[in-house]
């Protein structure tokens, strides 16, 4: 079994115990709080006993209702008092290992209560509309293609213009007579063979995924109109620009979403209660290091040896 493992749990156990005790308690118990059980030098009142059996699952704790089923439990208890007095009087409360345990209990248990302060403020209105915004390519995802083209180089108010939206026609006709059949590949033949744009032509004509806005502004409000109106991957279309002729075609479709500010709300204040968290716990360290006025001494940190084989080396502690 882990050894930390153990030293954690029975420092757990301990902590338990002596926060139950106080500081002050007597043997005697009160009489808003009898003694329930006398062992050794210790005791078990009736509060401690109702505190351990409400720790148990409701299930567990509906079966402790008669006085022999109350003793079976309050015989677990005094069997972990006397283990505890053991303890005590062997001194493990004073093994490096375990206290080292204990701080660490120490410092979760801080951690805890800092997290508890922060979270009892939740997140304004103006908190959460702000975040939406900062972080609004999250919540809203404009719809994306992805085409391929053949362009055709002609300006407008070329001379050649006609001829070449003639030519056009034509490869269009061409294509999709024979995509229609068995060659599934002619779109692609004709971008290697006449398309005028070298960059998507050494691509095979791909222009990538792109939003309406990407398309526009890249080849002109006609080619994104045209490419978004293609309903069916493969499908094959023909847009003008001032540029010239583009044979499109739809090789894949990215379909967008846009979620409102209400409809994430609950999971933005989640987020920023975390984030709430995650601040004060920093704050509390940096102020308390401040306070501390840390001193490292490289020299000697330097001189610390470290496992490098993965057997030994130097722990590293959690925060």
């Amino acid at each position: 079994m882990n050894i930390d493992k153990v030293a954690v749990a029975a420092a757990t156990a301990l902590l338990l115990l002596n926060a139950c005790k106080g500081s002050g308690d007597t043997q005697e118990g009160s009489r808003n709080d009898p003694v329930v059980a006398r062992v050794g030098t210790g005791t078990i009142t009736a509060s401690e006993f109702r505190s351990r059996l409400e720790e148990q699952p409701p299930l567990i704790r509906s079966r402790y209702g008669t006085l022999e089923a109350k003793k079976e439990f309050l015989g677990n208890l005094v069997r972990f008092e006397v283990l505890a007095q053991e303890a005590r009087r062997q001194g493990l409360e004073k093994d490096p290992e375990f206290q080292a345990a204990v701080e660490k209990l120490l410092v979760q248990r801080l951690v805890q209560k800092q997290a508890a302060a922060a979270a009892t403020t939740p997140p304004t209105d103006e908190e959460v509309r702000k975040y939406y915004q900062e972080h609004l390519t999250e919540f809203v995802r404009p719809e994306k293609v992805r085409v391929s083209q053949v362009f055709l180089a002609s300006a407008e108010g070329d001379a050649k213009r006609g001829t070449v939206k003639a030519e056009a026609d034509r490869l269009l006709a061409e294509v999709r007579k024979q995509e229609a059949g068995p060659v599934k590949t002619a779109f692609e033949e004709q971008v290697r063979k006449r398309s005028d744009d070298a960059a998507s032509r050494d691509a095979g004509g791909d222009l990538g995924l792109q939003t309406r806005e990407e398309l526009a502004a890249r080849w002109g409000q006609p080619v994104a109109d045209a490419t978004f109106a293609l309903q069916t991957l493969g499908e094959v279309g023909l847009a003008a620009s001032a540029r010239g002729l583009h044979l499109l075609k739809l090789t894949g479709r990215q379909p967008g979403f846009s979620q409102t500010v209400d409809q994430v709300k609950a999971r933005i204040e989640s987020r920023l209660m975390v984030e709430k968290r995650s601040r004060s716990m920093e704050d509390l360290v940096a102020g308390l290091v401040d306070k501390a006025k840390v001193e490292i001494d490289e020299k000697a940190l330097g001189n610390v040896s470290v496992e490098k084989d993965g057997v030994g080396g130097v722990a590293q502690p959690s925060p």
